[in-house]
């Protein structure tokens, strides 16, 4: 080989390194890019899927906060029902034992009487009867005219002393559910009883019967009486005392349905 074709050669070679050295050199650097972009690509999908993620759970956790404000809500208005209930029954409880004390009311101060319902929960009562106005007031007249009959010593009562009155009184009342229950009147007197013969007359007007029984020491009677809705109807029982006797009892039980105003009086006879 001459200088001169020695010469080409190595230029010839010389160049091709410097090409192949451009040309690894532009590939490693399309690697590394392409790397690159790969990389920042992932990263960005990372990002996205944590934000998505927060995203979720803060929206989880307001729907919980929401649940649990309904439940309070909820809740606080069932306990305050219950309690403006249990207020409005013991309001009721009160007008009831109220009612009862006042048509127990006895001339006799030693008297007591007892109005509670039969067969009703606790004797209460919910509201008072539905009764005409005149039953009351026919009722009162019979009781003046009895009284007023003592004071004159007219016909029967001449001689007689006023010793124990009761009433007006209803003979039911109304209970929770709308049912009438039976006012039984069960007045109890406990004192040296002087001797004598006491009379136990009871009026009543209205619609029923009524079951009356008396009794003095060891003696006891019983009567009934039926009423009627237009005029005042009376029953009388007498039971005499040698001054012994310490108890006077008087029972007045209305039967189921009966629908009327009643009282009594008691008259004692000296011996």
């Amino acid at each position: 080989m001459t200088r001169s074709e020695a010469s080409l050669a190595t230029w010839a070679a010389g160049d091709y390194c410097d090409n192949h050295g451009m040309f690894v050199a532009a590939i490693t650097e399309d690697c590394c890019d392409n790397r690159s972009a790969e990389w920042g690509s992932k990263m960005d999908d990372k990002h996205s899927n944590n934000r998505n993620r927060a995203i979720r759970t803060a929206l989880a956790a307001v729907v919980v906060a929401a649940m649990i404000i309904a439940a309070t809500v909820a809740l606080t208005g069932i306990i305050g029902g219950h309690g403006e209930r249990g207020g409005q029954s013991a309001l009721v409880a009160k007008e009831q034992i109220s009612s009862e004390a006042r048509s127990s009311v006895s001339t006799s101060p030693s008297a007591s009487a007892s109005g509670a319902s039969e067969g009703s929960a606790g004797g209460k009562r919910a509201s008072a009867p539905e009764l005409p106005a005149s039953y009351t007031r026919q009722i009162e007249e019979s009781l003046d005219a009895g009284k007023l009959a003592i004071e004159n010593d007219d016909g029967e009562s001449a001689g007689a002393e006023l010793v124990t009155q009761f009433g007006p009184s209803p003979s039911y009342s109304t209970g929770t559910y709308g049912l009438r229950q039976p006012n039984v009147a069960h007045n109890v007197e406990n004192f040296q009883i002087e001797a004598g013969t006491y009379q136990l007359t009871v009026y009543c007007i209205g619609t029923g019967n009524l079951t009356v029984d008396y009794e003095i020491g060891s003696t006891a009677k019983r009567g009934t009486i039926r009423c009627d809705d237009k005029r005042v109807e009376r029953t009388t029982l007498s039971i005499d005392s040698d001054g012994k006797d310490t108890a006077r009892i008087v029972t007045i039980t209305p039967s189921y349905g009966t629908a009327c105003v009643f009282a009594y009086q008691i008259l004692r006879f000296p011996r």
